[in-house]
């Protein structure tokens, strides 16, 4: 196969401040890039745990050179801010007690670039014994990156994220003998890549305390405070399927979910 080993580069930089006012500042961005044969795990394990379009551990295109490609985890663009804040009370004596004091909030933002996958023909490779299918073959109907895509709002491109014409079963191979005797597809492996990933995360705080010892902290923890679906890539990516080719039918993220906390401590 050659170049067996994966490759990860990236650039990081972080920016954390925190303000004598009770402000905690934190933002890091990652850009990076990993590339190898395989993604996956050779033993049973997580890793191994690939969808439709992600081979993992397995070859999808079993030729010299077939597989080297960007990773199953590759993620060129993550952005992430955290930041938690003491919510200050004013000194007017109103205030004074302990409905107003031990409040505090925090959240956490992320963005990031969608997962990678290759698009993947079940008829090809047939020729070779491949029973499994590699990768599709492009029609040559779409000549730049942005017309392998539909367009328009992620919503109304669920059932089709990919443009059906941009691609094509796979060919007999030359002097082919008969139907089966199939040549693997020329898509390059994890050429695509899922929608841009975003996700809000916020918390509140109260803190309690009583006979000076003695305190609770009552916490309301948001996770996808929004509500936003946060998609993955298509679920169906076998272009010999082609009714429901390119359909997304999974999010990333669950929808809004809200945790409720309470906890006593003493000394």
């Amino acid at each position: 196969m050659g170049h067996p080993q994966g490759i990860y580069h990236s650039g990081q930089v972080t920016l954390l401040k925190r303000f004598q006012q009770g402000l905690y500042f934190q933002a890091g961005y990652t850009w990076s890039k990993s590339i190898d044969n395989v993604s996956g795990s050779m033993s049973t394990d997580e890793l191994n745990a690939t969808r439709a379009g992600q081979a993992g551990a397995n070859i999808l295109n079993n030729f010299p050179g077939g597989n080297r490609a960007i990773g199953d985890f590759d993620r060129p663009h993550r952005f992430v801010v955290s930041f938690s804040y003491d919510v200050p009370v004013p000194k007017a004596d109103f205030f004074n007690n302990q409905f107003f004091k031990g409040w505090s909030i925090g959240g956490i933002v992320t963005y990031q670039s969608g997962l990678p996958f290759s698009v993947v023909d079940s008829t090809s490779g047939g020729a070779f014994g491949n029973t499994g299918g590699g990768t599709a073959s492009l029609s040559g109907q779409c000549t730049s990156p942005s017309q392998f895509y539909t367009t328009g709002p992620i919503g109304s491109r669920l059932n089709a994220y990919l443009n059906l014409n941009c691609f094509t079963t796979a060919p007999n191979v030359p002097n082919s003998a008969g139907a089966g005797a199939t040549a693997y597809g020329n898509a390059p492996r994890n050429w695509f890549r899922g929608p841009t990933q975003q996700n809000w995360d916020f918390s509140v705080t109260k803190n309690f305390t009583f006979m000076e010892h003695h305190s609770f902290q009552f916490r309301t923890e948001f996770f996808n405070l929004w509500n936003h679906p946060v998609f993955r890539f298509p679920s169906v990516v076998n272009i010999a399927t082609p009714t429901t080719f390119g359909r997304i039918t999974e999010t990333a993220v669950p929808a809004r979910l809200i945790q409720f906390s309470l906890k006593y401590s003493f000394r």
